[in-house]
């Protein structure tokens, strides 16, 4: 509890900083304007950690070059906890219908990642969630994610989710994904309610 009310007091302190950098008499930038907008409208995930270095060690050359310029290029708009602590998991396929059969296999062998309980708030499994998000990410103004760099960042989110959210992992997922909301719960009840009423907790 006490290391999540420190996420969520820096994140504060985070708000307040930027919003006093961006006072000077000047427009700010797309990209500021999103991060503005991110700092004022939190996730649980923000309360998570910014980095995964000892995890992502173990990943794979190529997949841990994603995770690199995950962590410069997204947090352009929004930290790097955001993505990093979703619950959002795509299977691994080199086709979506090979993606679609993941999610279909996922479903049969393992109910609880589907149930009332846990979907969306714990995992919210569906075979091209991360292909849309980055997409949509790209699209939005004043971000310069380059298409080989969105490709790496998508191929790293794809793994790590695979990896680190489900099957042997799942069980140290779901509480760390139990404690983010109970704390971001308890600092941000009003958001709370408001990401639940919309579906997205």
């Amino acid at each position: 509890m006490a290391a999540g009310l420190l996420a969520a007091g820096m994140l504060a302190l985070l708000a307040a900083s930027w919003t006093r950098t961006l006072a000077a008499d000047r427009p700010l930038t797309p990209a500021e304007l999103e991060k503005r907008n991110a700092l004022a409208n939190p996730y649980p995930n923000d309360l998570g950690p910014l980095k995964i270095d000892d995890v992502v060690a173990k990943y794979p050359d190529n997949i841990r070059d994603g995770y690199k310029i995950l962590l410069v290029k997204c947090a352009q708009c929004h930290t790097s906890a955001r993505p990093l602590n979703s619950q959002f998991v795509e299977p691994e396929g080199k086709t979506p219908p090979a993606k679609e059969a993941a999610v279909a296999k996922l479903r049969k062998d393992h109910p609880e990642y589907f149930t009332a309980s846990a979907r969306p708030a714990i995992w919210n499994i569906d075979a091209h969630i991360w292909s849309r998000y980055v997409h949509r990410m790209m699209s939005k103004p004043g971000c310069n994610i380059s298409s080989v760099d969105g490709k790496k960042i998508w191929e790293f989110l794809v793994y790590d989710g695979v990896h680190r959210k489900i099957g042997a992992n799942a069980a140290a997922w779901k509480a760390h994904r139990e404690k983010l909301l109970s704390e971001f719960k308890a600092k941000y009840p009003k958001r709370y309610q408001e990401l639940v009423s919309q579906g997205e907790l």
